[in-house]
């Protein structure tokens, strides 16, 4: 998955104080920068509001952002702010300039920033292994692929709307 910076796209960044807000839903202020040619060009902190959700989102389109990076974030929360046309990267965790310059240098990787706990992992599918068949599901636009042995549809975002993989 690409999770660097594309060249004058406004990205939003949950903050709290210095670093990534571990809940994007409670989160009161974002830092929205603007990169290209791997640097940052810009950067200013924005007030979001309280509550409720759809206003946080409608928030972010406002303000002409076109990406979030964040930590956790309710699937409500995530299916409004992606309607909104925004790409959002999820369980992001760290030092808040250290998050927005790997961003800008295109080296935002979930590995490397993933919340404890969470590698990268966004609505897991319930029960395990389904074996050797099955499909990767996206549960926001339901798109589908085939499933991959050896391959977790839950390490694959959707191509549509960047939602990661369930297994079905």
């Amino acid at each position: 998955m690409d999770t660097g910076a594309a060249d004058n796209l406004k990205t939003a960044f949950a903050c709290w104080g210095e670093r990534i807000a571990p809940v994007f839903d409670t989160a009161r202020e974002i830092l929205v920068a603007e990169a290209a040619s791997g640097k940052i060009l810009s950067r200013n902190r924005e007030s979001i509001p309280e509550a409720p959700p759809v206003a946080k989102a409608l928030r972010l389109a406002e303000l002409g952002i076109g990406g979030l990076v964040c930590g956790a974030i309710s699937r409500p929360l995530h299916a409004l702010v992606i309607s909104y046309g925004l790409r959002v990267v999820p369980f992001i965790s760290g030092d808040l300039e250290e998050v927005a310059l790997a961003w800008a240098a295109g080296k935002l990787r979930p590995e490397t920033f993933a919340m404890p706990g969470c590698r990268g992992r966004r609505f897991r599918g319930r029960g395990g292994g389904a074996g050797p068949n099955g499909v990767c599901f996206c549960p926001l636009c339901g798109f589908k692929a085939p499933h991959e042995p050896g391959s977790p549809c839950t390490s694959k975002f959707c191509p549509g709307c960047g939602s990661p993989l369930v297994r079905r």
